[in-house]
């Protein structure tokens, strides 16, 4: 539904136009980039424009690490660098033709049509469509000519940062002062950051999304059983990590959702560990909190296990308390249901079980082309998808338990579907039950 008293329209494209790279098998057809386009029209006004610029890497180091923004990457399909994007409800005249969408891709990959299924020119490419394709240098040009009389610019600006001049030890905030500048050339306009508007499509997952979501959950499991049956006493934290990584990249991971945390014995209670380089002891736990990436959809799932392959008593008490704190969780996430409800239970339930002191972090968080994903809303809708990861932390310092309860943290996280009558757990192939865990150690290579 459109506001009226807003002053854009981010994207109206036709829904036969795409701008995504079907060269590549992402899963994703063109007309589903097209369509969430068209979805974001119906939620804006038409009254202004959207930019949009993909990041620009400054070192070859940087390039082949490329990675995308997501806004940009969710409405085009494109996953390189050197394009942009400009939207126009009202129109934008070049020569004869009126076009609401124009994509300015480099040159480069314009004379090869290398990013587009058309084998005929680009510029030909959505002939007769309202969307087209120019070269990046004519970027300038059209982009002061949608500006004038605007009263408000959506934009995404990677690149946009902070920085220290350390030599004067003075700090540049160089996206106001980009917005200084703009509105001295063009007086009354207003730039406002168009991610809250994208959140709001990106939160809700397609059947193809859902798809990308399976397969890096899949391969993130395919990891974890294998560092599962590798785990023994003597074992570096780094091997575990190189054991995860492996099989999650020989499944067909592009690469890690975020720094993989391998915690064994003290270091499983810090909760965002991830320096990787210590020894795994003989009764200790260990901590793994690890995610894929599969064609830019992340996983994030954690499994805590015993290192000598057996739960001690002290540690299956607490293990089975966070697991049971999971369960009750996972049965009460329905629609409706707000995000900070959530935590609100979570604490409830760890303290009914008699670990209120031990709890260091919330438990969950969206999750889907980022592993920490946007959101737009604080409830539960069908289509989200989320994390459950409830977390018991007790210091080796403790005074209130015996000495075998403590120097020790375990954390189990899965993704979470919610469905139009509670949810699904998306990574339920997972081993997370003591006996399942045992059993599977017990299989080494």
């Amino acid at each position: 539904m459109k506001r009226p008293g807003h002053v854009i329209l981010l994207i109206l494209l036709s829904a036969s136009a795409s701008f995504s790279q079907p060269c590549t098998d992402n899963g994703i057809f063109p007309e589903e980039y097209a369509q969430r386009r068209l979805h974001l029209a119906e939620i804006m006004d038409s009254t202004a424009v959207l930019v949009m610029k993909t990041p620009e890497p400054a070192t070859e180091f940087e390039y082949m690490n490329f990675r995308q923004d997501p806004d940009f990457l969710y409405l085009t399909g494109v996953d390189k660098p050197g394009y942009s994007l400009i939207i126009d409800p009202k129109g934008i005249q070049i020569g004869e033709k009126i076009f609401q969408a124009i994509l300015f891709a480099p040159k480069s990959s314009l004379e090869g049509s290398s990013a587009f299924s058309s084998q005929e020119s680009p510029y030909s490419l959505f002939e007769g469509k309202k969307d087209t394709v120019m070269d990046q240098p004519d970027f300038r040009k059209v982009f002061d000519q949608v500006l004038k009389g605007r009263k408000t610019l959506y934009y995404t600006a990677p690149g946009l940062t902070f920085l220290h001049d350390w030599v004067n030890d003075k700090p540049y905030f160089l996206e106001k002062e980009v917005q200084k500048s703009l509105k001295q050339r063009y007086p009354g306009l207003k730039m406002v950051k168009a991610t809250s508007w994208i959140a709001r499509l990106r939160q809700f997952k397609s059947a193809a999304e859902l798809e990308l979501l399976r397969k890096a959950i899949a391969l993130t499991g395919d990891g974890i059983r294998q560092a599962m049956k590798t785990c023994k006493p003597g074992i570096w934290e780094y091997e575990i990590q190189a054991e995860v990584e492996y099989s999650m990249r020989k499944g067909g991971a592009e690469r890690e959702s975020f720094r993989s945390i391998i915690g064994a014995g003290i270091n499983s209670l810090s909760p965002h560990y991830d320096e990787n380089h210590c020894q795994a002891g003989t009764g200790e736990l260990l901590v793994m909190d690890v995610g894929a990436e599969y064609h830019h959809y992340a996983a994030d799932i954690t499994r805590t296990i015993p290192v000598s392959g057996r739960f001690t008593p002290a540690q299956k008490t607490i293990y089975e308390a966070v697991l049971g704190v999971q369960k009750d969780l996972i049965a009460l996430v329905r629609p409706g249901m707000a995000t900070l409800k959530i935590d609100e239970l979570a604490n409830e339930l760890i303290t009914k079980a008699g670990y209120r002191k031990y709890i260091m972090h919330g438990v969950t968080h969206p999750l889907g082309l980022d592993v920490h994903d946007v959101s737009a809303s604080g409830v539960l809708e069908e289509g989200m998808v989320i994390t459950l990861e409830p977390g018991i932390y007790i210091p080796s310092n403790d005074t209130l338990l015996p000495a075998d309860f403590r120097g020790f943290g375990i954390r189990i996280e899965d993704d979470i579907l919610i469905t139009r009558e509670g949810n699904e757990v998306l990574s339920k192939d997972i081993p997370k039950e003591v006996a399942d865990i045992e059993r599977l150690m017990s299989k080494k290579k």
